[in-house]
C-alpha cells in the first residue's frame, strides 16, 4: 500500500567506489596506447591547472612507447611559456627536485598512511 509496486530495482543510494588499478604494465597494445592517451590528456589538464590556479610556470614533456607506427615513440609536451626557455633554465640551474618511478610509493596514499608525512614527501 505505502510503496509503489515495480519491476526495476531501486537505485542504490551508495556507489560503488572504481577498481584500484594496479600500477603495473600493461600488456595489451591497444589497451596501453588507449591508457596513454587518455593519461596523457589528464596530465596536460592539471598541469594547466597547476600553472592556472597557483601562477607557476609547469612543463610536461612525454615520449610515447614505439608501437608499430611509430618505432621511436612520438614527443608530446605542454609548456605554460616558452618550452626553450623553460628548458634552458633548467639545464642552467638543476631543480632540487627530480623524481624517478622509484619514488611512486612516496605519492600512493597507502603509503602516505603508513608514516610518511606531508612534509617529509618535499
Amino acid at each position: 500500500p505505502g510503496r509503489p509496486s515495480s519491476n526495476f530495482p531501486t537505485p542504490s543510494p551508495h556507489k560503488m567506489p572504481p577498481a584500484k588499478v594496479k600500477i603495473e604494465r600493461i600488456m595489451d597494445d591497444r589497451t596501453r596506447q588507449n591508457t596513454f592517451h587518455k593519461r596523457k590528456l589528464g596530465l596536460i589538464k592539471k598541469a594547466i591547472e597547476l600553472s592556472v590556479l597557483c601562477g607557476c610556470d609547469c612543463a610536461v614533456i612525454l615520449r610515447s612507447c614505439p608501437t608499430i607506427t611509430c618505432k621511436e615513440g612520438k614527443i608530446s609536451a605542454y609548456c605554460s611559456k616558452d618550452l626553450d626557455a623553460m628548458l634552458t633554465e633548467c639545464r642552467e640551474a638543476m631543480p632540487l627536485a627530480v623524481y624517478n618511478n622509484d619514488e611512486y610509493t612516496r605519492f600512493t596514499k597507502e603509503e602516505a598512511a603508513g608514516g610518511v608525512d606531508a612534509k617529509d614527501a618535499k
